[in-house]
């Protein structure tokens, strides 16, 4: 509680005493982002930016504001209230939880930038109602491996941090400090099989690139991390039977380490390409004199490289991720695609890799393409698939029944209890599509989408054989964001048809024939933003 009395002290003394007109804004943040990643297939002076990393040279407003050498101002505030009705849906960004009921955040501060150095100070607020409803009663869906909760305590849930605050040194493109802010890696729009918003930041000290570094090839980014997620270990289930027989992982400290690396190449203009390694263990196994305990992302890639091919052996408890990505704005066409492929368990050499090149992957793929309808409005149509489950190669490889985030040594890829990169769940796929009517940054259209839930685990366990059937959420419905001079509103409303809810298996003993059981429910998300100084 001090340290909340602390940040809004702080807040309001900046309230009272802010002058300046810039903003800097956290990777994911609603409306701006978009608009942003919007108005780089409208032009293409912005075709150097990948958007593989959202850092802050992302928001042309801060990036040209250079009236001194030393500049302070506000970061926008933004106030967000969610209410799931009769279950949670998946879509929790930054401090929120995925949770039943009303859910309010609450995000602002201040910034202090000059030529060598910027300060970044934006906590964040977040309380949920935390209800209870309907989950699991017979089958273990959640892999054990993994953090994935469904319910984050018993009662109500608040959380105050520092949120999306950074300090750090500044020489050209580069920056070296310390940060609490969310990462996101790669060209996802909804998911990132890395680092996205989906779960709170955690403190990282990092070295990279705050904007593109220009070379005679073109220009290139990378960021090397090194932090400290944590975990809260809240039971698995809601059902105390199957909590007593769940294999939950202690609740060790962890240490991370990631790099990731991309190219826009001068004689392709719009094309971007990349590479991330994230490697987590367990920070009393942290060695400080062993330079591969502390850089572990420098490991070597294969089994056989590291001595073994022994899983908890050869890696000391290590757990890895390797992502491919690119993205391509095709020039002058409004279009966009791109794609992230991820392999998250090492393969034993190079043989071991072609042969089974699917082995413990995910992938993404998704495209952005706009059409102009005279003077400023357009028709945006935008989509995204995220495939977790894995090939069927589990059938017949060992080891191999363990969704993307997971691990039989650390356990999941998360921050407090939460994915920090794909957030529809352990294992879960999903396909989005939205259709908008788009003029500036005022928008209205329609969200579709479908996502399979625990789809890894459904065949895994070969519940099919046992009679269920898939569990499969459908949702559809209207999104709206407007701006008044300072203030942006952004809303959803969203619908979901439930077929087969848990796989239907709370409604009997009989496992081999169970009825269809179908719910309903909607999601309500409201944002609304206010912009300090913003000019007319």
């Amino acid at each position: 509680m001090k340290l909340g009395k602390v940040l809004l002290a702080i807040l309001g003394f900046l309230l009272v005493y802010n002058e300046a007109f810039p903003q800097s804004l956290p990777a994911g943040y609603p409306v701006l982002v978009e608009s942003e990643r919007r108005d780089q297939l409208r032009t293409a002076d912005s075709l150097p930016y990948s958007f593989f990393l959202q850092n802050d040279f992302l928001f042309k407003e801060t990036l040209e504001s250079r009236d001194s050498e030393f500049e302070y101002g506000m970061v926008p505030v933004r106030s967000s209230i969610f209410a799931n009705t009769s279950r949670p849906y998946w879509y929790s960004p930054n401090e929120m939880i995925p949770a039943k009921g009303v859910q309010i955040y609450i995000s602002g501060g201040a910034y202090f930038t000059h030529k060598y150095f910027s300060v970044d100070l934006q906590p964040e607020i977040s309380l949920a109602q935390n209800s209870a409803y309907p989950g699991s009663r017979r089958i273990r869906y959640i892999s054990t491996y993994g953090d994935d909760p469904e319910r984050f305590g018993d009662g109500v849930y608040s959380r105050i941090s520092f949120g999306q605050s950074k300090l750090v040194g500044k020489l050209g493109a580069f920056e070296a400090g310390i940060s609490t802010r969310n990462l996101w890696w790669g060209p996802g729009q909804w998911n990132s099989l890395t680092f996205s918003n989906n779960a709170p930041g955690f403190v990282h000290g990092l070295f990279g690139t705050h904007r593109p570094a220009k070379t005679f090839f073109g220009s290139f980014e990378f960021q090397l991390i090194s932090g400290f997620p944590k975990s809260k270990k809240y039971p698995a289930y809601q059902d105390s039977a199957l909590n007593a027989v769940n294999r939950l992982k202690p609740n060790r400290d962890r240490y991370l380490n990631a790099l990731n690396i991309s190219v826009s190449p001068k004689w392709i203009p719009g094309l971007s390409f990349g590479a991330a390694r994230t490697v987590q263990t367990f920070r009393d196994s942290v060695d400080v004199s062993n330079f591969i305990d502390v850089l572990p992302v420098f490991w070597g890639v294969s089994k056989q490289q590291v001595g073994s091919d022994l899983v908890g052996e050869s890696d000391r408890g290590r757990d890895q991720q390797i992502t491919v990505f690119f993205r391509y704005v095709v020039p002058n066409t409004g279009f966009e695609f791109y794609g992230e492929y991820g392999r998250r368990d090492h393969a034993l050499n190079i043989r071991d890799l072609t042969i089974s090149p699917a082995h413990s992957r995910a992938y993404l793929m998704g495209f952005n393409k706009i059409f102009k309808l005279g003077g400023e409005k357009l028709v945006q149509v935008r989509g995204e698939m995220t495939q977790q489950a894995q090939s069927v190669n589990w059938v017949v490889r060992a080891n191999s029944t363990t969704p993307w985030h997971t691990n039989g040594t650390i356990g999941g890829f998360t921050n407090w209890d939460q994915a920090m990169g794909v957030g529809v769940g352990m294992g879960s796929n999903v396909q989005m599509l939205e259709v908008s009517l788009v003029e500036g940054i005022n928008k209205f259209g329609l969200y579709l989408e479908r996502l399979p839930q625990h789809a890894d685990f459904y065949d895994t366990a070969d519940l099919e054989k046992k009679g269920y059937q898939p569990w499969v959420d459908f949702t559809a419905g209207p999104i709206f964001d407007h701006q008044w001079k300072n203030i942006i509103f952004s809303g959803r409303m969203l619908f979901t048809y439930t077929g087969n809810y848990f796989w239907s298996q709370e409604l009997g003993p009989q496992f081999d024939f169970p009825e269809t059981n179908s719910k309903f429910s909607t999601s309500t998300q409201l944002n609304l933003i206010y912009l300090f100084g913003k000019k007319e």
